[in-house]
């Protein structure tokens, strides 16, 4: 095997001298280096204190333990390990379930909260694919190493939470976590790098962080808390010998602590796959606290193996399914319940750069991590979203079944591994026959904006979201709830069988209650609301009753088992949305004396009889007097009901043969045999009314409080700044701040448009149907701005269009035409002069200039409105106040950014006093400041124009270092983003530009009118021109052109190693010098 392809491992010199120590073990006479006795015994020369990791027979006087960690084998020579040289033909037997689906019971996404800022592909949490998933997990929470108390990892993180948690009501199934740790935590650069370990041996430590993070839970609505310690004990990570103890108990500790709150918090730790770090887990142990291991079964290899004796610089998958299997045998080594297992699963991959391009297998050499992706930026690594555009610019795909991983090759050098569709779903059959009770994603911010790789996971576990279009008017199908099928009948389209939880073999949930021997009726749910359920009452006296959570469903007098003597057992579920309508309702009146004679049991005051029957449900001891009755709350959330006994309501038909079967559209609630000579009759009802759904309702509520006045006042912008006393607001909505910040998380998540659950379905056509049918704003329209500012929070943007009311249809249709008419393209190779812009349609021309555009923050409407007292000037009344000299032109400068955006910043100072009140939203506001993005210079007939792709404005309060604040962080200077030609355009020869001065544009929008006359104002003022750019006492750029592009005719800008210029004026002073150092603010345009 040559040196390029072989996976070479470091060879140790086992010989030795008295001069020549051993690399390791003990110096025999016999210049032979090993442990034992015969080595480090009375022919021992050197080393001789060295002892063996285990014991192999010769004594613990020889070793450091008498067994290996994790069970693993001690071979002849004391070392541990689990291959054959270490345990000859000794196996481990691995948990077997042919043909199961436990991995279905979780599956849990990590959101990164840093991938926001990204230079592109930004996540935020209303885009997650929420019905994919039944837990999410935020990564990462810090904890003070002073005070020990929980901290957010980034500045931003607890208005993400609320964010986060806040999903659970477009979902009411899903739980999110909060992660603590993280990798970054243990480095030893780090002030946390300690932080576990002293956590861990301070009983008043614990006591600080308990209390922290109770308080941090209930205050943000988390459900659960993931400990990421990542490493226990390993020297390098920062650990200590004592933490394998101090982990076990701060566990335990954590886990009274939690229990009692009086609430069931939720507790996970990750754990890793190598034998290296994981053998300082006393997993054995810990297993009786958590309530699972989330298996970091990814990352097995990547750049890092380049310093490792034992693996060296080779390309290898950073999953690999024959490895986690080889890792998942330290679990059954220790008898670990493969329910409290958990497989990790990457939506990215491991790059390198290959040394020889021509050597493209695993196994051969890489010089270096591969190539940063444009929107991660991270050497090593790209994201699922990356890759997906790596292979569509035609790279080469191919598939290791073995591994089940996908090998990428591209661009020469270029090297990646990654999972899809096809060998996730080897990994999913792998965790099903192996009873794992779970699997993770790292990570859910790494999919695509469709939330590609999110959708194959969910369709391998059955969550595929309801085949309903929710964006789409013309849907008018209601999902479904849960039902109980016909005898012997599969579950109705739209539904699965649930799973028991309970029995020998397990399997789908059912009774046979009302069928005919040998059939059963289903218990069927809509797949992202799947409960878990099991038969409670254990015969021959059973005494079935529910525990709290669940809800009964149905009964029988043997379920799956042994008959009862007496009593009845009952079907008991995990209560989810989607079998809400079963807890309204229960019967009342025991057998044998239900009620009085001929009478019918009572219900309780809040409650009304629905129906009565002798067997209850069906399945229970029949009544000798009286009736038990099925109350509901009101209103009952069964309608249209009536008891079924020969496909039709007639009771008796000769020869009193009951079939109970419903027909079509309704479900049975309960069956009685009751008048049928055979068989029983079934109570049917229309399935639960969606609409009662309590999330749907305040969603419905929520949004027709908006709706009676859809406009803002001050203090509803998200991003609005600190209240200001003593104003009076306008007429306004009535929804509460809470009730409005949920109402946009909604929205958005709704508009977004990935993976909807049960109740988003239903939202979105409610939404739909009522508001968008009356305002006129529906959520494709939501959706297609969202697309336009791609980087940009996309709950500021559906803030920006609700609070324009009935305006924001006709605004959103206004800004996308002026799009399509000042956006062009100057390129003479280019296929079209102007091309209209994806997805956008246009509203008829307005003929009225005066009534100009939309509002944001500067509001974004184009009907120039003043501001002042909290409410935010229209952009079109700024410019047009820059326009007739209102403001004072402070200065221009050119930024080169730390995204690689290039800016020309013009900053102008707002009148003091009064005089400038109805250009502020608030009193403190000085300045206004635009970005102008800005690619190349171009000729067109005999003058040189600037080539703008996006351009944006906000508010500015102090002037800091030289420039105008223009930092986001402190929500006090949110962006009007007025407009970007090309989203997520990477550059071609059909990309498209905005001209400022070029007044060959005809214009028809009110958008496009204020946007032509600003670029022609800005032009004819020499704030826009090629000098702006390249004068020698102002941008001093030089200019470049490339041949070889596509459109060689644009001039390029050369930077010179310069990230701004100097501050400079047209025809003015220059002030200050160029500079190389890098952009001090934000600048988070969201272009």
């Amino acid at each position: 095997m040559s040196n390029q392809t072989g996976l070479m491992k470091r060879a140790f010199d086992y010989t030795c001298s008295a001069s020549k120590p051993c690399e390791i073990g003990c110096c025999s006479s016999t210049g032979v280096c090993g442990y034992g006795p015969d080595f480090c015994g009375e022919t021992c020369i050197s080393n001789c204190d060295r002892k063996a990791e285990c014991n192999p027979g010769w004594g613990t006087k020889w070793s450091k333990a008498d067994k290996c960690p994790l069970n693993v084998c001690c071979s002849e020579f004391g070392f541990c390990g689990t291959t054959e040289e270490f345990c000859g033909n000794k196996t481990v037997t691995a948990p077997s379930c042919d043909g199961g689906s436990s991995s279905s019971k979780r599956t849990i996404g990590y959101y990164e909260s840093w991938s926001l800022s990204r230079n592109c592909d930004r996540v935020y949490p209303e885009a997650i694919p929420i019905g994919s998933y039944t837990h999410l997990n935020f990564a990462f929470a810090f904890i003070d190493p002073l005070t020990f108390k929980v901290a957010p990892m980034n500045e931003g993180d607890p208005e993400l939470y609320k964010r986060f948690t806040g999903l659970k009501s477009l979902y009411p199934d899903l739980q999110t976590w909060i992660s603590i740790g993280g990798w970054s935590m243990n480095d030893a650069d780090q002030p946390t790098a300690t932080t576990f370990s002293d956590l861990a041996a301070s009983k008043s430590a614990q006591k600080k962080f308990f209390a922290s993070l109770l308080s941090f839970m209930e205050t943000y609505n988390f459900d659960g808390v993931d400990l990421d310690w990542e490493y226990p004990v390993a020297e390098e990570r920062s650990g200590r010998e004592e933490d394998f103890d101090n982990f076990t108990s701060l566990l335990q500790n954590l886990r009274d602590h939690l229990s009692s709150s009086g609430k069931k918090y939720g507790l996970t730790i990750t754990v890793p796959t190598s034998y290296w770090y994981l053998r300082h887990f006393d997993i054995a142990n810990m297993e009786k606290i958590v309530d699972w291991f989330n298996i970091m079964s990814y990352d097995l290899h990547g750049t890092w193996d380049n310093d490792n004796q034992w693996t060296g610089p080779y390309v290898r998958a950073h999953t690999n399914l024959t490895e986690i299997n080889t890792s998942l045998e330290l679990l059954w080594r220790n008898d670990i319940d493969p329910e409290k297992v958990v497989l990790g699963l990457g939506f990215y991959g491991r790059s390198f750069t290959l040394q020889d391009p021509g050597c493209k297998k695993p196994g051969c050499i890489f010089s270096a991590g591969g190539n940063a992706g444009d929107c991660t930026g991270s050497v090593g690594t790209l994201s699922y979203a990356e890759i997906e555009k790596v292979i569509e610019n035609g790279a080469e795909v191919e598939l290791d079944h073995k591994a089940a991983v996908n090998l990428v090759t591209w661009g020469g050098d270029q090297w990646v591994s990654y999972d899809d569709s096809e060998t996730l779903k080897l990994k999913l059959d792998y965790a099903n026959d192996h009873c794992l009770g779970g699997t993770m994603v790292w990570a859910t911010s790494q999919d695509d904006s469709k939330g590609t790789a999110s959708a194959a996971l969910s369709k391998l576990t059955g969550r595929s979201a309801l085949a309903l279009s929710a964006r789409s008017t013309s849907t008018t199908d209601q999902v479904q709830s849960c039902r109980l099928g016909e005898c012997g009948k599969k579950c109705p389209s739209g539904l699965k069988p649930v799973q028991r939880s309970d029995g020998k073999n397990k399997g789908n949930t059912g009774t046979n209650t009302g069928c005919p021997d040998g059939e059963n009726r289903l218990y069927c749910c809509p797949p992202d609301n799947m409960p878990t359920c099991r038969w409670r009452g254990t015969a021959p006296f059973c005494k079935g009753k529910c525990h709290d959570g669940e809800v009964e469903v149905s009964s029988s007098m043997s379920g799956t088992g042994a008959s009862c003597w007496t009593g009845h057992k009952v079907l008991c579920c995990e209560q989810t949305a989607a079998n809400k309508a079963v807890s309204e309702c229960k019967w009342t009146g025991s057998a044998p004396s239900c009620a009085g004679l001929g009478g019918k049991a009572s219900c309780p005051d809040s409650q009304k009889r629905l129906t009565y029957s002798n067997y209850g449900a069906g399945g229970e001891q029949p009544c000798f007097t009286g009736s038990k009755s099925l109350c509901c709350d009101q209103p009952p959330p069964y309608e249209n009901c009536d008891w079924y006994y020969h496909g039709g309501k007639i009771l008796g038909q000769i020869p009193f043969k009951c079939t109970g079967t419903c027909p079509a559209g309704k479900a049975s609630i309960a069956t009685d045999p009751t008048g049928c000579l055979t068989g029983y009759g079934s109570f049917c009802c229309d399935s639960p009314a969606t609409t009662n759904d309590p999330w749907v309702s305040d969603f419905s509520k929520r949004l027709e409080g908006f709706a009676k006045n859809p406009t803002c006042g001050k203090n509803d912008r998200l991003n609005a700044k600190r209240e200001e006393k003593n104003v009076q607001l306008s007429k306004r909505h009535d929804l509460s701040k809470s009730d409005w910040s949920d109402l946009l998380m909604q929205i958005t998540a709704l508009a977004a448009g990935t993976a909807r659950t049960y109740q988003m379905t239903l939202m979105a056509q409610e939404y739909n149907t009522s508001y968008a049918a009356d305002i006129g704003l529906d959520l494709d329209q939501i959706a297609e701005y969202h697309a336009d500012w791609p980087n940009t929070d996309s709950v500021a943007l559906t803030q920006s269009l609700m609070c324009l009311g009935k305006k924001a249809s006709d605004t959103v249709d206004d800004y996308q035409e002026a799009r399509s008419e000042v956006c062009i393209n100057r390129c003479p190779s280019a296929s079209t002069k102007r091309r209209s812009v994806k997805g956008f349609s246009s509203s008829p021309p307005s003929t009225n200039i005066s009534n100009h555009l939309g509002a944001r923050r500067i509001d974004l409407l184009d009907d120039p409105q003043p501001g002042g007292g909290g409410y935010m000037p229209t952009w079109t009344y700024m410019i047009q106040a820059i326009m007739d000299g209102e403001f004072k032109l402070l200065y221009e400068q050119l930024i080169y950014t730390n995204r690689g955006e290039q800016i020309l910043e013009i900053a102008w100072e707002l009148p003091s006093g009064r005089d400038g009140d109805s250009y502020r939203e608030s009193s403190d506001d000085q300045y206004v400041v635009f970005h102008f993005h800005f690619d190349h210079l171009v000729d067109f007939e005999g003058t040189d124009y600037a080539g703008i792709y996006a351009m944006v404005a906000f508010h500015g309060q102090r002037r800091g270092r030289m420039r105008i604040d223009g930092n986001d962080h402190t929500n006090a200077n949110a962006r009007a983003r007025l407009i970007e030609c090309d989203p997520d355009d990477e550059g071609d020869e059909n990309t498209l530009y905005w001209y400022p001065g070029d007044n060959s544009i005809d214009a028809e929008s009110q958008w496009g009118q204020w946007l032509t006359d600003f670029g022609v104002w800005l032009h004819q003022q020499d704030l826009i021109t090629a000098r702006t750019f390249t004068g020698s006492r102002r941008g001093q750029l030089s200019t470049y052109q490339d041949e070889n592009s596509f459109c060689p005719e644009r001039r390029l800008f050369d930077w010179n190693g310069y990230h701004q210029s100097r501050q400079f004026t047209p025809g003015g002073e220059s002030e200050g010098e160029r500079t190389d150092d890098e952009d001090d603010q934000n600048d988070n345009d969201g272009v």
